[in-house]
């Protein structure tokens, strides 16, 4: 593998499948602090981008996808949100430690299919962190969560509906691989559509940014899936977060 700091190298590869390269193109987008690594310097057919503790890997060429795996599994590594195909590789090549099963799902200004949302939105700021902490999913694994969250808000858009005093009731944010998550709407007001309306804002301030809006969504997480398809997110295919030993 070789090391390069200019990612413009990778501009044609990613190119040829951008929703399967969605999760890279968001870290090169909103993260300054990476690692690339490629097959090739002139020509590269595969990348190995490392972000924090996360690995994404991508390759259309099997022996390629070989190279970089065999040079990546000598220690045990994290992968985010990969391609399935690329999961069920490494599980042939090293021992699974975790893992969760997700649907890439996109939307697109064609296939947005809600333009407006029904409530007035707005965006989290720094005094909401704590109460978009307190109910987030993976709290418990994530010791930082709390910073982590105050970094979504400052350096990503965010939506929020409140309520009559101003407390988030819904809401989502972009993450750092620009997917839309940690959505959440509280149990007493559920049913009112409010996730709906977060979710357009936020679309339409992704598509503001020039980014397409994607999510992840584990694959038997029906009422989610159900919500995406409602507004018009396309399902490209299944990814996998997973760890090996």
């Amino acid at each position: 593998m070789y090391k390069i700091n200019d990612s413009k190298v990778l501009i044609n590869l990613l190119s040829k499948d951008k929703i399967g390269n969605i999760n890279t193109i968001g870290r090169l987008k909103f993260q300054k602090e990476y690692n690339l690594f490629v097959d090739n310097l002139n020509n590269p057919q595969g990348y190995i981008l490392q972000n924090d503790e996360w690995n994404v890997i991508y390759s259309q060429d099997s022996k390629t996808t070989d190279k970089l795996l065999d040079s990546l599994l000598k220690k045990p590594q994290n992968f985010a949100g990969i391609l399935r195909k690329y999961y069920d590789l490494i599980e042939k090549k090293a021992e699974i430690e975790w893992n969760e099963f997700c649907y890439l799902y996109y939307v697109t200004p064609e296939s947005l299919k809600i333009k407006k949302p029904k409530h007035k939105v707005d965006s989290l700021t720094l005094n909401d962190a704590e109460i978009v902490d307190y109910y987030y999913t993976y709290r418990s694994e994530h010791p930082k969560s709390l910073d982590y969250l105050k970094n979504c808000i400052q350096q990503r858009p965010s939506s929020v509906v409140r309520d009559e005093n101003g407390n988030p009731i819904s809401w989502a944010l972009v993450r750092e691989d620009g997917s839309l998550g940690v959505m959440y709407t509280k149990k007493e007001h559920r049913g009112k559509g409010l996730a709906i309306s977060v979710s357009v804002d936020l679309i339409k301030k992704a598509f503001d940014l020039g980014h397409t809006p994607y999510v992840h969504i584990v694959t038997d997480n029906s009422p989610s899936i159900a919500l995406s398809e409602s507004i018009g997110f396309k399902k490209y295919g299944e990814v996998v977060w997973f760890g090996t030993k």
